[in-house]
């Protein structure tokens, strides 16, 4: 049994279904309907407008936005501006004077001694302390200086402290080095300072470092000390 076909059901329905052309009986059924209605001009055949076509824009358009704000949580924040977006290049800090010295051990006037020399260099200028433990007392010197002479060279400065008898604070002390091996060393202690004279003219110069006095310092039973390493012979 054939059911009679509804023209405004059949419409509904092709209009749900997203079609955009109507079947032929359809089409039948719906001029023979505008027909009965005079009132009403249609020019067939009947097309739907491109209402269908802007739903599915619509759905891309909407997609691409959501892409787009995914895109832009996942990317984070732009990067800085600059050339290339390259963050700045972060500044070195120029690098630290290598320590020098060390800690000796030796004898002197036949009494076990010490000397520990902590300081760092930059070339001949010296700036740390010798501690020196003899038989008499400690001596303690603020290092200002270091000179070479061929194979011995020193660390100089102004004696800061002394409990060795007859020694004084505020003169000039070093701490002599020969190399060999093992190494020689020799304690100055509190030479008197002239006017106008300084660290480098007194131990360069005045301490004659390349003399044979420096022939009979006693030998180092333990330990090294290093001279600065950019010291000129």
């Amino acid at each position: 049994m054939n059911t009679p076909r509804d023209p405004d059901r059949l419409i509904h329905d092709f209009l749900m279904e997203g079609a955009t052309e109507l079947a032929d009986p359809v089409y039948d059924d719906v001029r023979a309907s505008i027909e009965q209605r005079p009132q009403r001009v249609v020019i067939g055949p009947w097309r739907m407008p491109d209402m269908n076509k802007l739903v599915p824009f619509g759905l891309g358009a909407a997609a691409l936005v959501a892409v787009l704000a995914i895109g832009s949580q996942l990317l984070g924040p732009a990067a800085p501006s600059g050339v290339g977006g390259a963050p700045p290049a972060e500044s070195t800090a120029p690098p630290s004077p290598p320590p020098v010295g060390g800690t000796v051990q030796f004898h002197s006037d036949g009494a076990p001694a010490t000397t520990v020399v902590t300081a760092v260099a930059d070339g001949a200028s010296v700036s740390g302390t010798a501690v020196s433990t003899l038989i008499g007392g400690t001596h303690t010197v603020r290092l200002e200086c270091a000179v070479r002479a061929g194979d011995t060279w020193a660390f100089g400065g102004t004696t800061e402290q002394t409990t060795v008898p007859d020694e004084r604070a505020g003169a000039w002390s070093a701490v002599v080095v020969k190399d060999g091996s093992p190494q020689q060393i020799g304690i100055v202690l509190s030479i008197e300072k002239l006017a106008g004279s300084d660290c480098d003219t007194w131990l360069g110069g005045s301490m004659d470092l390349a003399g044979s006095w420096t022939e009979d310092f006693p030998p180092v039973e333990s330990g090294a000390l290093v001279p600065p390493p950019d010291l000129a012979p």
